[in-house]
């Protein structure tokens, strides 16, 4: 199964070049034929209705199914009323977050998002769903989307992303208790990043509105998208 993992297209009105970005994005995604495209939030810059449909356009276009979650410039309301599909996404859910159950592995989508803060936030209600989420199937991997990742990043001044940070240590504590987990995957940061957690692997996809690397790309790589592509062998460890 192959997956390709975005993030953080930071859709503005005033930033036509986003858009453009974008839509380049999803040609290079089509010439890839993945199996699913999940979007890890930062959709928009201002979180108004009609960035998320200018996303949803561009979105649409892609052949296979696409996924998305909130990221911390995003409108909750707004991007789930722009997405809802009556099986995963409904305009009146309090989190963005849900199972996906059509491949060989979950997706297991997660909200990270507190409202008007940067850093991300895991309450009691969520925790409880991504718990039961991961407990409803330990036959199949899973792999977890979410906007900030729920590991140190060793890139920047701020290294922590969640506040409070025990948010993120209650996720990794549940993590542990599922062999199944097959991968994090995050964005938030704007810069490509990868580590193990637990022993599963754990990765940043960078950003597609800017590139923040230290070392520009070099003119032969200009244009090129910023996107993870992963993907999952049949020998990926499940619980039994």
């Amino acid at each position: 199964m192959r997956i390709v993992h975005l993030s953080d297209t930071h859709l503005a009105e005033d930033r036509p070049d986003r858009a453009a970005a974008l839509e380049a994005c999803v040609d290079h995604i089509e010439r890839l034929r993945p199996d699913a495209v999940v979007h890890t939030g930062d959709i928009a810059h201002n979180g108004r209705a009609e960035e998320y449909r200018t996303a949803q356009t561009l979105l649409d276009r892609l052949s296979m199914p696409y996924f998305v979650l909130p990221g911390n410039r995003d409108d909750r309301r707004n991007l789930a009323r722009a997405f809802a599909d009556g099986r995963h996404i409904r305009p009146d859910m309090p989190f963005v977050q849900y199972a996906v159950e059509d491949f060989p592995a979950r997706l297991i989508v997660v909200d990270s998002v507190n409202a008007g803060m940067s850093k991300g936030r895991l309450c009691a209600e969520r925790l409880d769903g991504i718990r039961r989420m991961l407990a409803a199937d330990p036959s199949r991997p899973a792999c977890l989307f979410l906007h900030h990742p729920p590991f140190e990043v060793a890139v920047g001044p701020y290294p922590r992303h969640f506040d409070p940070w025990t948010d993120a240590g209650a996720l990794v504590a549940e993590l542990q208790r599922h062999d199944h987990v097959a991968g994090i995957f995050c964005g938030h940061v704007h810069r490509a990043f990868e580590t193990t957690l637990g022993g599963v692997s754990a990765s940043v996809v960078s950003c597609l509105a800017d590139d923040l690397r230290w070392d520009r790309p070099d003119t032969a790589q200009r244009g090129l998208p910023v996107i993870g592509v992963h993907t999952l062998s049949p020998d990926v460890p499940a619980a039994a």
